[in-house]
């Protein structure tokens, strides 16, 4: 091999080791296949500072789009970041069409055989398979018998594991006829890659990943049934396990792409046999579910009973005709590896054709013959569970001790069906980018089929993934292992493509194909979390710019703080929860002891009011709405959220300072994307609901304090009198403008007063803040379109609005009459009415709009 370039940013290829198996990269004597050319040339372009800040650049595109992967074993590693390798897996577009002609084959015979599982069953009848795989597999569904989807489409979306024989072709590991999941991380990758690697991916001819997506979505529109109404666009909705789930990423990353609704089990409802989704309007509703919830998770009445994450009823309804649930109920069964030694013969049965790609030799242990050759030669099989549902983990034979190897011997003589032998596969390799070198790491190939019409489509690439670091037996996400873009190659002149990006052919998707809901189809789920996501950023935002003001003054040299300028801001964090009520009278405390309080206020997750523990809410609130907040919103949650704590006893101030700065920036930041970004609909409305009742629940606040603190002066003059009070509560909103001139007496401090109460035009103000609820309460969808069992919960949320601004004027009007006491201390009193009614409004809004418990289709 020593005849072979050296690359630069790549050390020689003479040092890269692929061993004795089948490598991607190079053959058998050491030589670069003909196909890789173009990706090795464009590689040796760089040096290996210059291909770190493409790896670099390419990381910082998956933090910036929130790209994660869920660990579940590892509490450390929740939302674990995506971990891309820029090189990536080549295949020439002739060796191509084999696997894709392979893959359409096989999706075509899974369907047909799920056809008849769920139907006549006559592979069982005819003994092309014992009947013990359906009665013995937990994953045959008996309620979905006759359940025959429209147009026979028991598999929509169907995935496939390859990997490479010893002679380079390639054979099936394990099929995905459930919910696979890949496709939408198999797209991203080439969105990131396809930015960074954008003259390489033209000089290769890379086919394109997006005409898949919108074949997969024109054949989802197309499943509707006839029943639907014709004068509206189908309603498709993509139904995830939640927020926690491993790659809840690509739930809402699909569904944005494919411009569905993403939606949970508790947005949906059955009534009279029809599914229908719980949304701003009322009821709407649902003609598909693209579904990555489990089978018998998706109903409670008929399958799993105990389950929280399904639709009670589901099953009844697709019985019915009435929705279409892709991929059909009880597809699941065919994941599992029990059925893999019986798909040649099946092949033939239902085809009529010899499978073309072969299955990696297994046998099940539930036949005499089978069960001795597995007890024979288990030291050269791998064992794995014959139903998934079982949740067993494969054994490799080879690595067990002799008790161990008798262990599980007995175990399968005792359960022989739980058990299938499998031969053990050498995985070949494919070159990772790893410390200014390739390294060959195992791989295993995820692809893509999609039904179309009669037939299906294949996309063209996959997701690859890899072994972790040190190698391993098993290539899996939650086993810590990588990913790569997968490239066929030679599909078209090089060139062709170098304008277009992948996002920009993504983005034709979303044109077109359906008319966008009206803002009534907001899903309540999704107004509910906008709503919260809302409130926390502006409580997040609050209590940072208050905690940073006090910090300053007990901190700053040049502008130090009075205990009597320290009192209000101290009865102002404890009057919004940020500190515990600190007793002045006596011993005041010190400034260790403040910087104390403000360490906890600011980063102890352990404290329910801290800043760090909304910000944690604020993640929970915004996770499940991810796909309706603008692109970079998302990303600007996690950074902050996910920054270092402060470790209380270590902090110096300036640190913790620094932390504010940087909440108030991010807080800034989040709402001026939203303003420029997020159109004016019903989720927009939500947010901007949850800003500003509780900005103005926080305005309150702050003056009620105020005033409390200028009525313990019993008319006295305090230092400063009102308008230090006054100041300190303007400071603590930022609303410097209002502050009135020292010099100027009651009379200037009452207009200060005046401008923070009632002041509409001003977006400080407390006028303002209701103002906005009210507005934005008129253009919501109002009582008359709402089929719910609390048909005034509108016209209640308006009222109470408009009692909360009645308050606010006679609080201002009580303010100025009061004889003998300052405008402040008269505020108390007269603004506790408020204290009560702006809660009042988020319980009217969430009894109207986001939960549905009478609720009936318009």
């Amino acid at each position: 091999m020593s005849d072979q370039p050296s690359l630069p940013g790549i050390e020689e290829i003479g040092d890269y080791a692929h061993g004795a198996v089948w490598d991607e990269l190079v053959t058998g004597d050491g030589r670069i296949r003909k196909h890789w050319d173009p990706v090795m040339g464009y590689l040796a372009q760089f040096d290996p500072a210059e291909l770190g800040e493409l790896r670099d650049e390419a990381a910082r595109l998956l933090r910036q789009n929130g790209v994660a992967y869920t660990i579940y074993d590892d509490p450390a590693a929740a939302d674990r970041p995506w971990p891309l390798d820029l090189v990536p897996l080549l295949i020439s577009a002739e060796e191509w069409r084999v696997v894709e002609a392979g893959v359409i084959q096989r999706a075509r015979l899974l369907n047909a055989l799920l056809a008849d599982i769920y139907g006549a069953q006559r592979v069982v009848a005819d003994d092309l398979l014992p009947p013990s795989l359906l009665h013995a597999n937990p994953s045959f569904l008996r309620p979905c018998c006759g359940v025959v989807p429209r147009q026979g489409a028991f598999l929509q979306l169907y995935a496939v594991d390859l990997a490479r024989s010893p002679d380079g072709g390639w054979w099936v590991l394990a099929d995905r006829s459930q919910a696979p999941s890949g496709a939408g991380y198999a797209l991203e990758n080439r969105s990131v890659v396809g930015r960074v690697l954008a003259d390489c991916l033209s000089a290769a001819a890379v086919e394109p990943l997006a005409p898949f997506f919108a074949a997969l979505r024109d054949s989802l529109c197309a499943l509707a049934p006839e029943a639907a109404d014709r004068f509206r666009s189908p309603r498709i909705v993509l139904l995830t396990p939640g927020i926690y789930n491993e790659t809840y990423f690509e739930h809402a990353y699909l569904a944005r792409r494919l411009d569905i609704t993403l939606v949970e089990g508790a947005d949906l409802t059955v009534r009279d046999r029809r599914v229908f989704l719980r949304t701003l309007g009322g009821l709407e509703p649902v003609d598909v579910i693209l579904r990555r919830l489990d089978d018998d998770f998706c109903d409670p009445l008929e399958l799993r009973t105990e389950s929280t994450l399904g639709v009670a009823g589901l099953v009844e309804a697709a019985r019915a005709g009435n929705v279409t649930i892709a991929n059909a109920l009880g597809s699941g069964i065919l994941e599992g590896m029990a059925f893999k030694p019986f798909l040649p013969g099946l092949a033939q049965a239902l085809l009529g054709e010899t499978l073309q790609l072969p299955d990696v030799a297994s046998w099940w242990c539930g036949g005499v013959r089978e069960r001795q050759y597995v007890a024979d030669h288990v030291d050269r099989l791998v064992i794995k569970p014959a139903f998934p549902a079982l949740g067993l983990e494969p054994v490799f034979g080879a690595e067990l001790s002799e008790a161990e190897r008798a262990a599980l011997l007995a175990k399968i003589a005792e359960r022989p069906f739980d058990f299938v032998g499998q031969e053990r596969v050498e995985l070949s390799t494919v070159p990772v980018h790893a410390e200014g070198k390739l390294v060959p790491r195992p791989l295993v190939l995820r692809v893509f089929a999609a039904a179309a019409g009669d037939g299906f489509v294949v996309m063209p690439g996959g997701l690859t993934r890899t072994s972790p670091v040190g190698g391993g037996p098993i290539v899996s996400m939650q086993h810590g292992g990588g990913c790569k873009d997968t490239w066929i190659v030679g599909a078209a002149a090089p060139g062709t493509r170098a304008a277009e990006t992948e996002s920009a052919k993504i983005v034709s998707l979303r044109g077109g194909a359906t008319e966008r809901h009206p803002a009534a189809s907001l899903p309540s789920r999704a107004a509910d979390g906008l709503f919260w996501s809302g409130r926390y950023v502006e409580r997040v935002g609050s209590g940072a710019r208050l905690l940073r003001s006090l910090l300053l003054g007990i901190t700053d040299a040049a502008k130090l703080w009075t205990m009597q300028e320290i009192e209000p801001a101290l009865a102002f964090a404890a009057a919004v929860g940020l500190l515990p009520p600190v007793d002045l009278v006596g011993a005041p405390p010190t400034v260790s002891e403040l910087i104390a309080l403000i360490r906890t206020a600011v980063a102890d997750q352990g404290y329910p009011s801290s800043v760090a523990a909304n910000l944690q809410r604020l993640m929970g609130a915004a996770r499940g709405v991810r796909d309706q907040l603008p692109p970079g919103c998302w990303q600007m949650i996690g950074d902050v959220a996910r920054k270092s704590a402060i470790e209380g006893s270590r902090a110096v101030p300036a640190r913790v300072l620094l932390r504010l700065d940087e909440i108030v920036a991010f807080t800034a930041a989040f709402w001026g994307t939203v303003d420029d970004m997020m159109e004016r609909d019903a989720g927009w409305r939500f947010l901007d609901l949850g800003r500003r009742l509780e900005r103005a629940i926080y305005l309150v606040a702050l003056f009620r304090a105020a005033s409390r603190i200028a009525q313990r002066s019993g008319g006295e003059p305090r230092v400063g009198g009102d308008e230090a009070l006054l100041a300190a509560v303007l400071t603590a909103v930022g609303a410097h403008r209002f502050l009135p001139d020292a010099a100027a007496g009651e009379r200037e401090t009452a207009s200060g007063v005046s401008a923070g109460l009632l002041n509409a035009s001003d977006p400080l103000s407390i006028a303002f803040q209701l103002a906005s609820i009210a507005g934005h309460l008129r253009a919501l969808p109002q009582a008359e379109h709402i089929a719910s069992g609390d048909p005034q919960g509108v016209a209640q949320s308006l009222a109470l609005t408009q009692a909360a601004q009645a308050v606010l004027s006679g609080a201002m009007g009580a303010a100025s009459r009061q004889e003998g006491a300052t405008p402040l201390a008269a505020l108390d009193e007269a603004l506790a009415p408020l204290t009560g009614l702006l809660p009042e409004i988020s319980n009217a809004l969430t009894r109207v709009y986001f939960t549905h418990a009478f609720a009936r289709p318009a």
